[in-house]
């Protein structure tokens, strides 16, 4: 005969068994548990799919099927940004051209959705203008940087002349390079002076010779390169004073001007 005593041992050890079996975790973001849901995301609102935005700033709406989740940006080939708890994003400071926008969204156990993409387009500058490009530059203290200075949508353009205003204190420019806007219409002139006891920079450029008139579309007149030389941020930009001359020394009407802005990380 089996003692009581034993016999109770083993009746709580097959509850036991039991219960193991059927455990199920109680948290729904666990895969373990059959109810569980990988993390799902949508954009909410912002660009739509192959839309072109005549705007060069766009606020970006997403959500997720958690409350709690995590969500990190990526624009164009740029790094993705850190995971944040905020559902919106604004992108300022868009670049013409095509954009592709990407979105991750994190679990707070760690798991990931699948990343999801829209392309969109930037058509903000009517021309003829000039242009910085990109827009925006990121720079650490004491790195240097790139800027291409673009003319945008002109017809039948022989020269230009523009003056560049910065903050002495904050950048200095590096060095002045000629763009190839005229290079297959003719031979380029190109002269640049600069002031850093004032912050400004004179770029002069005109075509001579050649069989066609004059340049017609888009292109880069000038490259510079600056040297961030304080935190913060700082702009670098057009004067007013401004010119396009045609071949026979006709004044161009220019439509706008984008100056171009430098923040730290």
């Amino acid at each position: 005969m089996v003692p009581i005593a034993r016999l109770f041992l083993f009746s709580l050890l097959t509850l036991f068994l039991s219960c193991a079996d059927e455990f199920v975790p109680e948290n729904t973001l666990d895969p373990d548990n059959p109810d569980y849901v990988p993390p799902i995301i949508s954009i909410v609102s912002g660009p739509a799919e192959g839309q072109t935005l005549l705007t060069s700033s766009v606020v970006v709406e997403f959500s997720g099927n958690d409350e709690d989740m995590l969500f990190r940006t990526k624009l164009d080939s740029s790094y993705w940004s850190g995971w944040i708890s905020s559902k919106s994003i604004t992108l300022d400071y868009l670049d013409e051209g095509d954009h592709i926008f990407s979105l991750q969204g994190r679990y707070t156990t760690g798991d990931t959705s699948n990343v999801i993409s829209i392309g969109f387009a930037v058509d903000a500058v009517g021309g003829p203008a000039f242009l910085f490009y990109p827009r925006q530059r990121t720079a650490a203290t004491g790195q240097m940087v790139t800027f291409q200075i673009l003319i945008e949508e002109v017809y039948n353009l022989a020269g230009a002349e523009f003056i560049l205003d910065y903050n002495p204190s904050k950048m200095i420019i590096e060095d002045v390079r000629q763009g190839d806007l005229f290079n297959t219409i003719g031979t380029p002139i190109f002269f640049s002076e600069i002031n850093p006891g004032t912050g400004n920079l004179i770029i002069t450029s005109a075509v001579w010779g050649g069989d066609d008139l004059g340049f017609t579309g888009t292109g880069v007149i000038a490259e510079i390169d600056v040297k961030l030389l304080q935190d913060g941020s700082t702009t670098i930009g057009f004067d007013g004073s401004e010119e396009m001359r045609g071949p026979e020394n006709n004044e161009i009407g220019i439509l706008e001007t984008v100056d171009g802005f430098i923040t730290n990380p």
